[in-house]
């Protein structure tokens, strides 16, 4: 797994930066340019996954619009159990403890969408476990720099009020490259066993 590569692979290629500018552009637009962005996003893990890295076109609207869509209800429904439990916004222990259960599975249930691109497989948690289990240090390691590039990612934020949208694009696509390479290590190494 490059780790450094997922920093600034989207940089490097023909197109990368006006790729980075319609995904930030579509930020502004609340809703549908979100969706966007998310099935963008999708696409991308998917590239990545499969041993590419080539930043997708931005064609097909439609699909990754529904992508993007299928994507929020996943994730809204992984979610969902942490709003209960904090009662609507209260704040709660279970809440809380929910929440880091979200933000260590989600990624996995993530990474077997884009590689099926079956709604079922956000919640096929035998398999989101034994991924997790088999590719522990990669995944860790995708969780931990996904972090870092949120972080980076709010100096947009601190250079130029408007500059957040595209630094939060340019880290959704470090965590699809995180989160594809992890997958497509895997592949790697069991093809090599």
């Amino acid at each position: 797994m490059n780790v450094g590569r997922a920093f600034v692979y989207m940089v490097q290629q023909p197109g990368g930066l006006g790729k980075i500018l319609i995904g930030g552009l579509l930020l502004f637009v609340p809703i549908i340019g979100w969706a966007l962005v998310a099935g963008y996003f999708v696409r991308t893990l998917r590239e990545v996954s499969l041993g590419g890295e080539k930043l997708p076109e931005w064609t097909d609207f439609g699909d990754l619009l529904v992508k993007g869509l299928i994507v929020w209800v996943g994730s809204l429904l992984y979610q969902l159990p942490g709003f209960l439990f904090s009662r609507g916004g209260d704040f709660s222990a279970l809440g809380s403890l929910w929440g880091l259960v979200v933000f260590v599975v989600l990624p996995a249930a993530l990474i077997r969408f884009a590689v099926t691109d079956n709604f079922g497989a956000f919640f096929d948690f035998s398999e989101i476990f034994s991924f997790i289990q088999e590719n522990l240090n990669n995944y860790v390691m995708a969780l931990v720099l996904s972090l870092v590039a949120w972080f980076l990612s709010l100096f947009g934020f601190i250079l130029l009020l408007l500059g957040i949208v595209f630094t939060f694009f340019w880290a959704s696509l470090v965590m699809a490259h995180l989160y594809g390479s992890v997958y497509a290590a895997r592949e790697v190494e069991q093809a090599n066993a």
